[in-house]
């Protein structure tokens, strides 16, 4: 059964089953549709298949008479930020982020360098039933196509500027930073930018090839080599962003993961240590976010906003309220004072000012914030409605009130479990916490007996 998977992450599937050249040549119609056939930015990740993909995103687009700048390799952030900078109609990324080598994706941006929310999707749905009404236009390619090879300096700038990027502390304890940017589209960006703060950086997978040489997803398992490299280097430090570099996980200075979660922890933290006084703009995260976040802005007195799971739902919300920071506990950091959108560069800019601010090392920072154990699983419903199975759940559990936001969550006193419809795979996925491993994993071991009876 081929696998086809559309929604506000973009539209995305396995090379050749399910996701080919006639469903990127549609999408990219469509969305050009959508954005009035004006100014388009394209860039893609570093996997083999990109570059084809990219070809025929920038053809089918040409046929549609767009002006195309092509960022080539290039972070999902950059791309978001040119977007932005350049005051483009939209932008596609040819990216499936922490997804294996043999899937591929498109990402669909809108003209404020944020991705489409559901109400634009539904509309990029419309526009796509045209298509397969009318069939693919087979007008010659007319667009001009420009290159913007400075797309990754001008990140760097971006980023360097910023109000809680703290260069001069940085240029003074000089860290010692391990990089593992799995020679995916943070290669360039991600060791360049390190440097120019100041750091000593020492490259792990820098090659931007696109080999993926361990499990693409920056979770503590996949991160072995890294973590031995910080404790041989006797480095403060190790950093590893996904493909695409919009998440980042962190490793303390004796090879111990933090897990991705508390990536928005310390780069909150930072930010609540040099927000003034007066300042009481909340955080937002998704629902899925550990209750740490909770705890660290209640010593702040500052409210924690919760939204469903996705970038442009945090996003979006951090628009409305003016937040001071947001972000997801994907290892994904969202600061609008660069741009609304996951970058690995901002928060390790964050999390460097941090650890140089404070004088501490970055175990000593963790041991200071909030503690609970996550535990996160996923169980595959390829042939079965997920919807059905959230709803029956959500019934059975009626009695406790769950948030029924995004899939079910459940929260008691000083745990919860939170379980949904993935936005990327064919699976539900279970993440639950508490104040320790023991109780975080009774519950998903609990909830996912129960999704498998319902199926």
């Amino acid at each position: 059964m081929s696998i086809l998977i559309s929604g506000i992450s973009g539209v995305r599937g396995i090379i050749g089953d399910g996701f080919d050249e006639d469903v990127v040549k549609k999408y990219t119609q469509a969305f050009a549709q959508l954005m009035n056939n004006g100014r388009i930015i394209i860039a893609q990740d570093s996997r083999p298949s990109g570059a084809m993909f990219k070809d025929v995103v920038e053809t089918t687009l040409r046929r549609m008479d767009c002006e195309i700048v092509d960022c080539g390799i290039c972070p999902t952030p950059t791309a978001q930020l040119m977007v932005k900078n350049l005051k483009a109609q939209g932008g596609i990324i040819v990216t499936a982020s922490h997804n294996p080598i043999e899937w591929n994706a498109l990402k669909f941006v809108g003209a404020e360098g944020l991705f489409l929310d559901s109400s634009e999707h539904e509309k990029l749905q419309l526009e796509l039933a045209k298509i397969k009404q009318t069939g693919l236009s087979t007008a010659p390619p007319r667009g001009e196509v420009s290159k913007l090879d400075d797309r990754i300096e001008r990140h760097i700038k971006n980023v360097m500027a910023l109000d809680l990027v703290n260069l001069e502390a940085i240029q003074v304890r000089r860290p010692k930073v391990v990089v593992d940017a799995i020679n995916g589209a943070g290669s360039e960006a991600l060791p360049m930018f390190l440097e120019r703060l100041g750091c000593e950086v020492v490259r792990m997978n820098c090659d931007n090839d696109g080999n993926f040489v361990h499990t693409p997803e920056p979770l503590p398992e996949n991160l072995t080599d890294l973590r031995n490299e910080v404790s041989r280097q006797k480095a403060d430090i190790g950093i590893a962003t996904d493909p695409d570099a919009d998440r980042l996980a962190v490793i303390d200075e004796f090879g111990n993961p933090l897990v991705e979660e508390y990536t928005l922890v310390l780069a909150a933290y930072h930010a609540l240590r040099n927000a003034a006084e007066e300042d009481r703009r909340p955080i937002v995260t998704n629902l899925s976010t550990t209750m740490a976040l909770d705890d660290l802005a209640q010593r702040y007195h500052r409210q924690v906003i919760r939204t469903p799971v996705g970038e442009i739902h945090v996003a979006r919300k951090m628009q409305q309220v003016d937040s001071l920071i947001g972000g997801e506990g994907n290892g994904g950091v969202i600061l609008a004072e660069s741009h609304l959108g996951r970058d690995s560069l901002v928060a390790s800019g964050l999390i460097l000012s941090l650890l140089a601010e404070t004088g501490q090392s970055i175990r000593e920072i963790a041991n200071d914030l909030p503690r609970y154990e996550m535990v996160k699983d996923r169980i595959s419903v390829q042939g079965y409605n997920p919807g059905d199975i959230l709803k029956a759940l959500a019934e059975k559990y009626a009695s406790l009130s769950p948030n029924l936001e995004d899939g079910v969550k459940i929260t008691w006193k000083g745990r919860w479990v939170h379980f949904r419809a993935s936005n990327t795979e064919p699976i539900i996925r279970i993440f639950a916490e508490g104040a320790t491993r023991t109780v975080a994993a009774s519950l998903v071991n609990e909830f996912k007996t129960e999704i498998q009876n319902l199926m």
